[in-house]
C-alpha cells in the first residue's frame, strides 16, 4: 500500500503580507494571510507563521504533529546546500541573514524545512501544476514590486553555486546609461521597469507636472496603464518603455536558458491584455529561436504558485 503524501505547511513571504497554506498532493486544504511586519524581522515573522500554522492545522483537521515539513518561499538569495539566506529586500527582514531557519522551525514544530527563493518557488508551482505543466524546460518572469525570474531546464530547477542561477534576470543590464540599481549594477531591468522604480521615473520626467499622472494619488502600473489609455503623453511613453524593457529581458532569458515555455506572472499582469500581445510580437521578432517560437503564457496559479511550488519541492526532498 502506498503511503499518503505528507501535509506541508507552505509559507510565501512577501514584503507586505505572508501567505500560508496546508498543502497535500498539490492541493491547498486551508489557507491564511498575515501581515509581514517586515521591519520587525524574520525571527518574529517565523513565530507568527508557526502560530498561524497550528491554527490552520486545526481548521484543516490535521494534527500538527502529523506535519511533514515547512516550506518557506522568501524574497532573497538562498544558499542551496545550507539554505542560509544571503540577501533580503532593502530594509526588510534584516535579521534573516543571521538566522538558522531550519533549526528554529525544528525546535518549534519538530519538522524539516526547505527555504527557497520566492521566484523559484513560483516557477516550481507553475511547472508542476500550472501554466508550464508537462514541459521539460521553462522560464518565468514575475512582474511586481521588483522583477523576479526563474528557470527549469530539462526538468532540473536551476540554483547554481550560491543560489543565483536563473533568479537574477531582473538584474540583467538593459541600458548602459541607466540608473544605479540597489543591487549595485547599472541599468537593471528592475531599476528601469518595476513598481518600486516607476514613481521616481515619472516624477523626474520634465513632462510630469503637465501629465495626469501628477494628479494621481498612487503611481503604479495599474494607474499608468489606465492613464495611458486616455492618451496621456507621459503615461504612454513610460508604459511603452516598460514594455520594451520587459520584452528585452524576456528575450535574454530565452537566449540564456532555451525554454519551450515562458510564464508571465505577478500583480502587473492584471494588465495582461496590453502586455501579452506586445511581448509576443517583440519576442517573435527578436528572439533567436530557429527551431520555432517559445510559447508565452500567463501564470495559471496566481497567488498560490509559491505555496504549491515550495511544498512540492519539499515533498521531493522528503
Amino acid at each position: 500500500m502506498s503511503k499518503d503524501p505528507p501535509v506541508i505547511l507552505a509559507c510565501d513571504v512577501g514584503g507586505t503580507s505572508i501567505k500560508l497554506g496546508l498543502v497535500r498532493n498539490g492541493r491547498l486544504r486551508a489557507r491564511a494571510e498575515i501581515p509581514a511586519e517586515a521591519r520587525r524581522g524574520l525571527a518574529r515573522a517565523l513565530e507568527r507563521m508557526v502560530h498561524q500554522g497550528r491554527a490552520l492545522c486545526r481548521e484543516g483537521g490535521v494534527d500538527s504533529r502529523e506535519l511533514g515539513g515547512l516550506g518557506l518561499a522568501f524574497p532573497g538569495l538562498i544558499q542551496p546546500r545550507t539554505e542560509r539566506i544571503l540577501s533580503t529586500p532593502a530594509g526588510k527582514f534584516d535579521d534573516a541573514k543571521e538566522l538558522d531557519v531550519p533549526a528554529r522551525v525544528a525546535r518549534a514544530l519538530g519538522v524539516p524545512t526547505l527555504v527557497c527563493n520566492d521566484a523559484n518557488a513560483a516557477l516550481a508551482g507553475e511547472w508542476r501544476f500550472g501554466a508550464a505543466r508537462g514541459c521539460r524546460s521553462a522560464v518565468m518572469m514575475t512582474l511586481g514590486t521588483g522583477i523576479g525570474t526563474s528557470a527549469i531546464i530539462d526538468g532540473v530547477p536551476l540554483r547554481g553555486e550560491h543560489g543565483q542561477a536563473g533568479c537574477l534576470g531582473g538584474h540583467c543590464t538593459v541600458t548602459l546609461d541607466g540608473r544605479i540599481c540597489p543591487c549595485g549594477n547599472v541599468g537593471c531591468a528592475e531599476s528601469e521597469a518595476s513598481t518600486w522604480a516607476l514613481p521616481v521615473q515619472a516624477r523626474e520626467h520634465p513632462g510630469f507636472r503637465e501629465s495626469r499622472l501628477a494628479r494621481e494619488p498612487t503611481l503604479d502600473f495599474a494607474t499608468l496603464f489606465r492613464v495611458a489609455a486616455r492618451r496621456d503623453a507621459l503615461a504612454m511613453e513610460l508604459r511603452d518603455r516598460a514594455l520594451r524593457v520587459w520584452a528585452g529581458t524576456l528575450v535574454s532569458l530565452i537566449h540564456a536558458y532555451d525554454p519551450a515555455i515562458a510564464v508571465l506572472g505577478g500583480g502587473i499582469m492584471s494588465g495582461g491584455a496590453v502586455i501579452l500581445p506586445r511581448l509576443r510580437r517583440y519576442v517573435a521578432r527578436h528572439a533567436w529561436t530557429p527551431w520555432g517560437r517559445v510559447k508565452l503564457r500567463p501564470a495559471a496559479l496566481g497567488n498560490d504558485a509559491g505555496m504549491l511550488g515550495v511544498a512540492w519541492l519539499l515533498e521531493q526532498r522528503l
